[in-house]
Formats: structure tokens, sequence, C-alpha cells
């Protein structure tokens, strides 16, 4: 299938971080065979591809609320079902109190200012590099970041030319239907290489 004609961004004002099922595929730079090969319609992964799938299987301990289902890797990408269980409670607490923190140390800055500087906005660094949404909330693309990072860091001991293509495609499974039809066309994935059978039921 051509993943240049599937979309390649986050649907716009869509929670990621909320109860979802996500079809997922993550593709090589270049589209490389760097996790395998297929012979008689067997993958045969590479040290990479086991590797991968090792850090695969390590979602769920990353993520309490999050399941990976059905997945396949390919010899030059990637295809799963990644599954958030829940907008986790905790997230929306942690972040709340992250955003009142960085608040109080503003207001302890300004308070703290030299004679003359007083009403200025501080220059000093808050402790808090990032949005505090995105430091705490369970999202798809921050789970994909922390994949695609620790392939990268795992792979550049083996080959340094790995490198990921810099998007990933997703789509959001919508009904039972949909994540029968994504399972059965990931398990036949390694069958039908090559053969672009999803692309059909995608233009429906």
């Amino acid at each position: 299938m051509n993943y240049q004609k599937v979309k390649q961004y986050r649907l716009p004002n869509f929670d990621y971080s909320g109860n979802g099922q996500y079809f997922v595929t993550i593709c090589i730079n270049e589209r490389k065979h760097f996790f395998g090969r297929i012979e008689n319609e067997k993958m045969i992964l590479s040290e990479l591809g086991k590797i991968v799938e090792q850090i695969l299987n390590e979602l769920p301990e990353k993520f309490t609320n999050v399941r990976l289902d059905a997945y396949q890797i390919m010899p030059d990408h990637f295809h799963g079902i990644i599954i958030i269980k829940e907008n986790n409670k905790r997230n929306r607490l942690n972040r709340e109190k992250l955003i009142n923190q960085k608040n109080l140390i503003n207001q302890e800055n300004l308070i703290n200012l030299p004679a003359g500087k007083a009403g200025q906005i501080p220059t000093g660094k808050s402790g808090i590099r990032n949005n505090p949404m995105e430091l705490t909330a369970v999202t798809l693309g921050r789970i994909i970041r922390w994949f695609k990072g620790r392939v990268k860091f795992e792979a550049n001991r083996l080959n340094p030319d790995f490198k990921w293509q810099s998007r990933f495609y997703d789509r959001i499974i919508r009904d039972e239907k949909e994540f029968y039809f994504i399972s059965e066309y990931i398990s036949n994935n390694v069958h039908n290489w090559g053969k672009g059978t999803l692309k059909k039921y995608f233009d429906e």
C-alpha cells in the first residue's frame, strides 16, 4: 500500500490521550530492509527486528494504560494496533499540579527580583522545560516518540545508518468491523507483502 496517500498528521482537536484504538504504521527511512527479510511467506527477523519486537512488548510496562494488540514487523516498516485503555485521571491531576507549581515558581521569581525590576517577566528557568500537558499526558504521539527513540538508540549500536521516517501513520479504529479487517490485514501482512490489500478498505 502507498502510505504517502494515507493521512500523515494527527486528527485536529482529537484527544489522543483518551480511550481509543489506533492502527499505526511506522516506516524506515527510504524503506530500507533493516528489520529482516521474507522467505516462503515467513518474516525472518534480523537482530534489529528482534530488538524492535522486544521494545514493542515493553509498551504496557512503560505506559500502564496502554495495550498492544495485533502487530507485525515487516522488513521496512511496522504495523500495529495500539489501545489506550483510559484517560488516566492521575495524568490530569499531575498536569494541574505542574501548572500550579510553574505559576508558584514564576510568582516567587517576581517577588525576588532585584529592586527596580519588579513586574518584569523573569528570565531564569522555572525547572519545567516542556509544556506540562506534554509531560504528563499519555498520548499516542508520546508513545510513538518513546518507541522510536528506544529503537534508534539500540539501532545505533548495530548500524548507525538506521533512520526512521520523520512521521508515523495512524488511523483511528472506528468500530468492531474496522478492528476486525485491520487485525486480519496485519496478521496476513507477510502473505500479502506488496499487494496493498488494505487501500481499497481505507478509501471507502
